[in-house]
């Protein structure tokens, strides 16, 4: 894609995640459609460790590439058994070097992270829309931004960004659960491998309607349509 739609809203949210990601927020609700967006900075060498979302689907836009993503063929279904070498086991992780304005989709239940391999601060944008089997989270996005609210560090001035506390780090590990999410707190932990080569069926995984759903939404609330709420 050579754009992805941002919601034209006053004041963005701004969150510097426990993984050093700087995000700036919009969550857009529109019917049953709920999900939340992020413009995202990953500064060099920046990005999360394996994690497991059981209660969102994700996109991934790369605007400048230079960003290397992983994800495992292997599905955890359950939240109560992570990837981990005494629960559901460690799996493979497949890896894919961006390029400049691709978009990955990485569904539910799958391992997966990225990187910035780079040695400068590449853009990101991440979207995350509502599960149907996600639980009732106060935004409606299934619980992601929550989440974000409670284990990041809130941003006054992003000229000056507040430093990443080893609480913060400990929550973003320990709070997950409540979330939906597994979130590993070393590499090794959900990994029994790393692949450059993933198997076609993970290579090709896409969601283009729901995609385009949110798409849509973001462009009729930017042209003033009533039936959509962003904020």
């Amino acid at each position: 894609m050579d754009n992805f739609p941002t919601p034209k809203i006053e004041n963005p949210e701004l969150i510097l995640g426990p993984a050093g990601e700087i995000f700036e927020f919009s969550t857009c609700n529109r019917g049953d459609l709920g999900f939340t967006i992020a413009n995202a900075q990953i500064p060099a060498g920046a990005g999360p460790l394996p994690h497991i979302h059981h209660y969102t689907n994700e996109w991934f836009w790369t605007p400048e590439g230079n960003l290397e993503l992983f994800q495992s063929a292997s599905e955890y279904p359950d939240l109560n058994k992570p990837a981990t070498n005494d629960q559901a086991g460690r799996t493979t992780l497949y890896t894919v070097d961006t390029s400049p304005n691709q978009v990955v989709y990485s569904p539910k239940y799958h391992v997966h992270g990225f990187v910035n391999t780079s040695n400068k601060t590449r853009p990101l944008t991440f979207v995350w829309i509502k599960d149907q089997t996600s639980p009732t989270y106060p935004l409606n996005d299934g619980g992601i931004r929550e989440y974000f609210q409670e284990v990041g560090i809130p941003i006054k001035n992003i000229e000056k960004l507040p430093p990443i506390t080893d609480e913060s780090k400990k929550k973003f590990v320990t709070l997950a659960p409540k979330y939906g999410i597994n979130q590993s707190n070393y590499f090794l932990k959900y990994a029994s491998a790393v692949s450059g080569q993933p198997p076609v069926a993970l290579a090709n995984l896409t969601n283009d309607q729901d995609l385009t759903r949110i798409i849509d939404a973001i462009n009729a609330y930017n042209q003033g349509d009533q039936s959509v709420k962003c904020f």
